[in-house]
């Protein structure tokens, strides 16, 4: 999926007043001698300054760190066998069982998924040999976790520099947030070797139409295109992704004066190839509906989820049955409730009609009388922004609730400990289990504020910053209507890939006083957001945290 030839990209708005290549106040006339010592490896560029056409990757690196990364995966997996199996891990199953027996896709009832995942789970499943067939999907995972190692550390090469690649590398590695979805059967593992090179693709296309290089451009962002369109197969998050990046790549067209007619084709080769090679299932799914569904059709569930009185933190409601089980507080009594609670004049319902309200009881009702989520998707919709836009302050409070679920310096992995799921009598949940919590708890919130001064001081202007802005904005738009740990998967490599960038290079990217200024007070507002952020959820987070590590659910 990537051509070890790429040269790396280039600023073409020239460098900032201070060159990166130097450490701040060096002189530019010094000599090689006094300047060898903070020059950077061969083929570095800090988002393209001064870059060589001729440079090529660190291969070897490269390899070698997604080797070792592969290795430690595969250790995590075998540590973490057997596994029991979770919520939505259930549902892809059952789909699974569905195309397997009777090859058919069944309905999901409340969501309709893209196939992509529950096909692949289908290749793997066998019912007579029970287990061993979800863990040769998760050795499979493992393997194709080299691919989001590959195309993370070449991120790092073409934005920073070869000394960024070696620290990207070694932090994907021993990121256990994302190493821990090999073992998992989430679609977050497939789902980011298909979206991470697209974005890769889709970053080397815009710069290759900078040099002039058309066909090699068309052929990128065509690749790019089919990459995404693979990717909606597993989840729907590309598909109004699509539209904005395009908007992306005619700016900068009309931006470098290449016409509107040349920026047009350019800007509809990623949505048109993603589009064709989904088309099948679009076609498919017009013929057994007689609805156009692109991909999937999961709107309507999530807005009944997110806009509706009760809240859901979906990182600790799994724990409410257990804390329930050992006698331990409620999870709603770590709640800020003036985040989380329902508006003044809401009235719950016992829509179970149990006599007790609990949190799945919801202020507006699912359209149960439309019975497929293709036909429930619009109504549901429309009750929860009418429902939205009746309670604005609601609406504004639980929003930055939800932003605070999205950054909460947790993952699927912690909530794993704290659930139990991994055997006592295992390393996962024995030895290593205080350990591994704080290592992945503390990288998570540490590769946010490196990433965020990373973004900020380290990268420079061009496509590479500006397509991670529109992938940073998009994933935290889509996240308040749905938030959880899980949804912030999309950007921990680049989170990954800017906080190398940092440490390597530090505060390379200061440049005038004016670029300066502007910079230290993004850095600053965003700092401040994501600590108040943080604050928001912290006895949530907390909570999670110490049942992890207890272990043996004493009272936390």
């Amino acid at each position: 999926m990537t051509d070890p030839s790429d040269p790396p990209l280039q600023d073409h708005r020239g460098p900032e007043p201070s060159s990166p290549i130097a450490r701040p106040g060096s002189s530019p006339a010094s000599s090689p001698a006094s300047s060898s010592a903070c020059a950077l490896p061969s083929g570095s560029q800090l988002g393209g300054v001064g870059a060589w056409e001729s440079a090529r990757a660190p291969w070897r690196w490269i390899v070698a760190l997604a080797f070792a990364g592969v290795l430690i995966r595969a250790l995590l997996a075998w540590a973490a066998i057997p596994l029991d199996i979770q919520s939505d891990e259930a549902n892809y199953i059952y789909v699974a069982l569905g195309l397997e027996r009777f090859g058919m896709y069944v309905d999901q009832h409340r969501y309709f998924w893209p196939p992509g995942y529950s096909w692949l789970l289908s290749l793997f499943l066998d019912p007579e040999s029970g287990t061993e067939g979800l863990n040769r999907l998760r050795a499979f995972q493992v393997l194709l976790s080299g691919v989001i190692g590959v195309t993370t550390m070449l991120f790092a090469w073409r934005l920073f520099s070869t000394r960024a690649v070696i620290l990207a590398g070694a932090l994907w590695a021993i990121y256990l947030p994302l190493g821990a979805y090999t073992h998992f059967l989430w679609t977050e593992t497939v789902f980011l070797s298909l979206f991470l090179p697209a974005l890769w693709h889709l970053l080397v296309g815009m710069d290759r139409a900078s040099h002039a290089s058309s066909n090699s451009a068309t052929r990128r962002l065509l690749l790019s295109g089919v990459l995404f369109g693979l990717a909606l197969y597993v989840k729907e998050l590309p598909l109004f992704f699509l539209p904005l990046a395009s908007m992306l790549i005619l700016w900068r067209a009309v931006h470098e004066s290449a016409g509107p007619v040349e920026g047009l084709r350019r800007a509809l080769l990623v949505p048109l190839a993603a589009l064709v090679v989904v088309l099948p299932w679009t076609l498919r799914n017009q013929e057994v509906y007689g609805r156009t569904v692109v991909a999937g059709a999961t709107l309507g569930e999530n807005v009944y989820v997110g806009l509706n009185a009760r809240y859901f933190n979906f990182d600790t409601l799994p724990l409410k049955k257990v804390r329930a089980q050992r006698g331990l507080p409620p999870i709603e009594a770590y709640q800020r409730e003036g985040f989380t609670s329902p508006p003044a004049a809401w009235e719950p319902t016992d829509s179970n009609g149990d006599g007790v309200i609990d949190p799945r009881d919801a202020a507006w009702e699912r359209a149960e009388e439309i019975p497929h989520a293709i036909d429930r998707h619009g109504v549901q919709v429309r009750r929860g922004l009418d429902y939205a836009l009746e309670h604005p302050v609601w609406t504004l409070r639980t929003r930055l609730k939800k932003w605070s679920d999205l950054v909460a310096p947790v993952s699927f992995f912690t909530r794993h400990h704290a659930l139990g799921n991994y055997p006592a009598d295992g390393l996962l949940g024995g030895p290593l289990r205080k350990a591994s919590i704080v290592l992945a708890a503390g990288l998570s919130g540490l590769m946010m504020l490196l990433g965020l001064a990373g973004f900020f001081f380290t990268l420079q202007r061009g496509p590479g910053r500006q397509l991670l802005a529109l992938v940073f904005g998009y994933v935290a738009l889509t996240s308040l209507l749905v938030a959880m740990s899980r949804f912030r998967v999309p950007v921990e490599p680049f989170l990954i890939v800017l906080s190398a960038g940092f440490l390597a290079h530090g505060w390379a990217g200061r440049g005038g006083a004016r670029t300066s200024a502007a910079r230290i007070i993004g850095f600053v507002v965003c700092v401040t957001l994501l600590v108040g952020l943080w604050w928001i959820s912290w006895p949530e987070t907390m909570m999670q945290l110490q049942m992890g590590m207890a272990g043996s659910g004493d009272n936390v």
